[in-house]
């Protein structure tokens, strides 16, 4: 009955982790007012190379009315900037009233994060009160931007979660249901035992005075996962991160499953760096919640094939019902009577365990057209 067991651990981690993040979605207070978007300044970093990157960039503006965007662009980058120009050029006639700051930087010197030393250098020229950090394959849908910037009002960052819009073919999918499947217990269910150490470094806010009054980014500038340097800082500084609810939706064009391993690639090597840097019970409490859960369900798998029965096939299937209704909870995205669905979520946790081990073996990134050796969050080096 090793399977049954095996099965049954499962799908208590499996249970707790939903538990605790919907026990979070529970209790977490909805915004009861707005701020205005003028005093929100809106900084994204842009690198060509995504089919879909004038697109994105495009659907924030009219949403996010009142906000003042920078447009944060290489030199060298004479495809961002048309992409740039044409936005703008648009934006004259159909919303001539939207602001959009578009700045230019050399490139960053070696071993000096790209997207921050942009950012680092913009931060002087805002004088609004609230600043976001937006990637640009993001979008940031208004309730969101108001979640965030109400709840800086008693903490010193606030950061939301990632909702993957797939573009249709198997990659993208696959990869909207590694992240729609995770997201909300991954990001939520740890803060029912400890406060968050790190952020979603695709969308987060701060106030400007406050982070001026660090120094901004500079002491973080030569760290390549910002995300996790940036998390660091506020906290070392003092300073506490609100995780919230309310998402954010990302969508980047993957041409085939090789662009698919390259994310998944470079998300487990920083995952990898912001858990070496762990004290113990929180290497453990991660370990359980989600190091574990892959394994026995792909140890289920092995288990069935080297011990065939009808029983083992009845665990497994009773096992997998039970993950997809638990799973459904934290989805909007998939729908509950959906194979394929039903099916890419399956492979994508049995996939984990493998990005992990290639995350162990290879410290090589790829970032669009950008290529890293990345030994440590401080130590990394182009190729």
């Amino acid at each position: 009955m090793l399977l049954a067991e095996l099965a049954f651990l499962y799908l208590l981690v499996l249970f707790c982790k939903s538990q605790a993040a919907l026990r979070f979605l529970r209790t977490y207070p909805q915004p009861k007012t707005a701020v205005p978007l003028e005093q929100v300044a809106i900084f994204q970093p842009i690198l060509s190379g995504d089919p879909t990157l004038e697109q994105t960039l495009a659907a924030n503006i009219v949403p996010l009315h009142g906000a003042t965007f920078y447009w944060l662009v290489d030199d060298d980058d004479l495809e961002a900037h048309i992409i740039v120009n044409n936005i703008v050029d648009a934006l004259r006639e159909q919303s001539p009233e939207a602001t959009i700051i578009k700045q230019s930087f050399p490139a960053a010197p070696e071993g000096i994060n790209p997207k921050l030393f942009k950012i680092n250098q913009a931060l002087s020229s805002c004088q609004q009160q609230y600043c976001v950090i937006l990637d640009d394959d993001t979008r940031l849908p208004y309730p969101t931007l108001q979640g965030l910037i109400v709840a800086l009002q008693d903490c010193s960052l606030a950061t939301g979660l990632p909702q993957y819009r797939s573009n249709g073919n198997f990659p993208s999918a696959l990869l909207a249901a590694f992240v729609n499947n995770n997201a909300s217990m991954t990001y939520l269910s740890t803060l029912l035992f400890m406060e968050p150490i790190t952020i979603n470094g695709m969308c987060y806010a701060f106030q400007r005075e406050k982070f001026a009054a660090w120094g901004g980014f500079q002491s973080v500038l030569h760290h390549l996962t910002d995300d996790l340097a940036v998390a660091g800082m506020v906290l070392a500084q003092g300073g506490t991160i609100r995780q919230i609810p309310a998402r954010q939706i990302i969508q980047t064009h993957l041409p085939g499953m090789r662009a698919y391993f390259r994310q998944m690639h470079r998300w487990y090597v920083f995952a990898n760096i912001l858990f070496a840097q762990q004290p113990l019970r929180i290497k453990a409490l991660l370990t359980v919640l989600h190091g574990i859960p892959p394994l026995l369900l792909a140890a289920l798998f092995v288990g069935s094939l080297f011990a065939p029965s009808l029983l083992h096939s009845g665990i497994i299937l009773c096992t997998l019902a039970l993950r997809h209704c638990i799973i459904m909870q934290h989805n909007e995205q998939q729908k509950a009577g959906d194979l394929r669905s039903f099916l890419l979520s399956l492979l994508s946790e049995l996939l984990q365990s493998l990005h992990y081990l290639h995350a162990l073996l290879s410290r090589r990134i790829r970032w669009r057209s950008r290529i890293y050796t990345v030994l440590a969050s401080d130590k990394f080096k182009s190729v």
